[in-house]
């Protein structure tokens, strides 16, 4: 199921190579902004690693000046370990300026 979300992005990092034992990997994590379930000990926001097809997502904003809210393009599909989320494409909307210091 191809889903259509919108997230800040935080961060984001890729490995494209060989491994010593000569298997390829070929991998893209983005570092999105979620909401905390609130309780008493928990509030606010967190970041969550979310999966990426491969390192051309990254690569794709890797030049992006970050954090920045996107549209993001997600394949939503289910599995023996549960539902799983990979992030497709990554379309930056909106550079979020950093808050002044104090």
């Amino acid at each position: 199921m191809l889903v259509k979300a919108e997230a800040t992005v935080r961060g984001a990092k890729m490995f494209k190579g060989q491994m010593d034992d000569g298997k390829k990997i070929d991998s893209g994590k983005l570092f999105v902004e979620m909401v905390l379930k609130e309780s008493d000990n928990a509030f606010g926001m967190c970041t969550e690693a979310m999966k990426c097809k491969d390192s051309s997502v990254v690569e794709s904003i890797k030049h992006t000046t970050f954090p920045f809210i996107a549209e993001l393009d997600i394949d939503v599909v289910s599995g023996s370990k549960g539902m799983e989320q990979v992030v497709l494409a990554v379309r930056p909307m909106q550079a979020i300026k950093a808050a002044a210091k104090a």
